[in-house]
């Protein structure tokens, strides 16, 4: 049953979908569209964080010899965890939109470095959302994977546009070094291997 219930891609989704019901609880309670916004960005950055720390997770589990079972069942879910980045950017964008509620208003904030990472970061994510399905792997074929690095553009901008409009950034840190250690990891396990050997 337990197993049965790990192996649930439904479960999974719930559990991702976790954090926007506590953000809408807690909305309903203090309607503070500020802290909304700055929870669902903070969410948008986390799940963008795990979708990155995939592939060096992996890496390190096969090495720690984990056995087959747990690097396959993370990779099945790297697309959820993708779908899931780019659903708390959007949740985040339109609650910005909504509380603005001005297009003049969006228009003027674009001009800054911070609003202008901001909308990198979502439409590298929104080209990554729109192909992240079999017909698109299919249709892009060898395009498709160089297309997928848009994740670290994503990621750069995204990090830059917290960095700017925040004045705290000691959770920006607190977000980004373990998977700056995990990629780290990732470069030196590459630079080791025998030449052509796969991970």
């Amino acid at each position: 049953m337990l197993r049965r219930l790990v192996d649930s891609h439904l479960a999974f989704r719930l559990l991702l979908a976790l954090p926007w019901i506590g953000m809408l609880v807690q909305f309903a309670r203090l309607h503070s569209w500020n802290l909304f916004i700055e929870q669902s960005g903070e969410w948008a950055v986390r799940m963008l964080i795990l979708t990155l720390a995939v592939s060096p997770a992996r890496i390190l589990m096969k090495q720690l010899r984990m056995g087959p079972h747990w690097p396959t069942w993370l990779m099945k879910r790297r697309r959820e965890l993708g779908m899931a980045t780019f659903l708390y950017a959007l949740l985040h964008l339109c609650l910005y939109l909504v509380r603005e509620a001005n297009l003049h208003v969006v228009l003027f904030d674009v001009r800054y470095s911070e609003y202008i990472m901001g909308w990198i970061g979502f439409v590298t994510l929104l080209a990554l959302a729109i192909t992240s399905n079999d017909a698109s792997v299919h249709w892009l074929g060898t395009w498709w994977k160089p297309l997928q690095r848009l994740i670290y553009v994503s990621a750069f901008a995204t990090f830059l546009h917290w960095y700017l409009i925040r004045q705290d950034h000691g959770g920006l840190w607190l977000h980004l070094l373990p998977l700056l250690a995990l990629e780290g990891y990732r470069v030196m396990y590459n630079f080791g291997r025998p030449a052509g050997m796969k991970h």
